[in-house]
């Protein structure tokens, strides 16, 4: 949300790494329920669309914001709440995903809706990017804990899921270091010695 977003992302990108973000697809890993349990909904995609067009870095370019809103909307369709968590070797605590974030993530889009609306007399998708920036951080204003990068799951606001769900992604590691990384993706034993290739604008 600023002009100085690669040095932020520098210094949150372990962080958000890091962070438990339950139900997010690892290295490898294809294989996935199919099961009512899957279904909490899908997110406003206009008003996910304007949300992730002043949080996400402007750098991303159309193409890029696009990608990793689609990407969020694909983690969302797919996330599996009471689902086993992952453990460590020997821990014989089982924890569970928490509750489908979709319904409250929409509820808060739909509070930023019906905000723009009371004080602007328009829909927060048709308000100019300032006033869409100003109405996201008064929201995250508030909140406890909106001052840092949170993982997807634990983040008090839809606009902080969505760029901590990017920012701990392959693509936001590729961005900040400007190589193609890959992480957490498959490399053959052929390429996994080779430096990573220079991102090309």
């Amino acid at each position: 949300m600023t002009t100085n977003r690669r040095s932020f992302l520098k210094a949150s990108a372990v962080t958000a790494a890091a962070a438990a973000t339950a139900g997010l697809a690892t290295a490898c890993t294809t294989e996935r329920r199919d099961d009512a349990s899957r279904a909490g909904g899908t997110l406003d995609g206009p008003l996910l669309d304007a949300t992730a067009q002043v949080v996400l870095p402007k750098e991303l370019g159309a193409t890029g914001i696009a990608s990793a809103v689609a990407a969020f909307r694909a983690w969302v369709a797919g996330y599996e709440p009471a689902a086993e968590e992952m453990h460590g070797y020997g821990d014989q605590s089982i924890n569970y995903t928490p509750a489908h974030p979709a319904p409250h993530w929409n509820a808060q889009l739909q509070q930023m809706d019906a905000l723009a609306r009371k004080r602007h007399g328009t829909g927060f998708a048709q308000l100019d990017a300032a006033r869409r920036e100003a109405l996201v951080r008064g929201q995250l204003a508030g909140l406890k804990g909106g001052e840092h990068m949170p993982g997807v799951l634990g983040a008090p606001h839809v606009a902080l899921a969505l760029l901590a769900h990017w920012a701990g992604s392959p693509a936001a590691t590729d961005f900040v270091y400007g190589a193609q990384i890959g992480k957490d993706t498959c490399r053959t034993l052929a390429t996994v010695t080779a430096a990573p290739a220079k991102v090309t604008a």
